[in-house]
């Protein structure tokens, strides 16, 4: 998470999408906004999709 400026006493809104998906590999992103829509964080993700046996305990 990149955090870009503080937020004290307001409400945040969080947008996550999925930017690229694959069999195995998704690409996901999130943006946080203020109330004013002024971005106050972002992330970056790389995910495994885990199936079948792989995916036992997890």
């Amino acid at each position: 998470m990149n955090y870009l400026k503080p937020v004290w006493n307001e409400k945040i809104i969080a947008k996550g999408e999925v930017m690229k998906r694959g069999n195995t590999i998704g690409l996901i992103k999130c943006d946080v906004f203020d109330e004013g829509g002024s971005l106050v964080a972002h992330a970056l993700s790389t995910c495994m999709i885990l199936r079948g046996d792989k995916s036992t305990g997890r």
